[in-house]
């Protein structure tokens, strides 16, 4: 009766440790969007900036140390020629502002599942007007994210950059 009640005991103390170790990592999770729009046949992000240092421009996603964090990049369902919609193409990352996308190394590469040589992010989910990535954060670093969008035969992007905090 004894070795039972000593393994239900240690079933519960399980139990608890990883529900703990769940809402610990449900709190370390984040959520952030960026919005979107067309203007003036120009990519325009409306989200105000979250970084914390260098330029805190619009789009500046600023990611928090020991935080995984999902990014939402969402764009209203706006026309361009005749009745056809901007559709989000995808997210590509770069080393520098304003570069050529892509050569991202490996630690970014795993953060954000994107490939090293061309910045391609591979996204969770992605449809018409939404694209979902993941920054798994694992050191600080800056990179730059372009996203693009396309509508009848038009390419456009816009070029902010994510500020990662690291798991430090």
């Amino acid at each position: 009766m004894k070795k039972q009640a000593g393994k239900l005991q240690f079933l519960l103390q399980l139990a608890l440790m990883f529900s703990l170790l769940g809402f610990y990592s449900a709190v370390q999770a984040q959520a952030i969007t960026v919005q979107l729009q067309v203007n003036n046949g120009q990519l325009d992000v409306t989200t105000p900036g979250s970084c914390k240092t260098g330029q805190n421009t619009r789009g500046c996603v600023g990611v928090a140390a020991r935080t995984r964090t999902n990014i939402n990049f969402n764009l209203p369902n706006e026309t361009c020629a005749g009745n056809e919609r901007w559709q989000l193409g995808e997210v590509t990352l770069s080393t520098s502002n304003k570069g050529q996308p892509g050569g991202i190394g490996p630690i970014a590469s795993s953060d954000f599942d994107a490939d090293e040589v061309s910045g391609v992010v591979t996204p969770v989910s992605a449809s018409g007007n939404h694209i979902l990535i993941r920054d798994n954060n694992s050191e600080p670093y800056d990179i730059w994210y372009r996203v693009s969008a396309t509508c009848g035969g038009n390419t456009i992007y816009t070029d902010p950059r994510i500020e990662n905090g690291g798991q430090q």
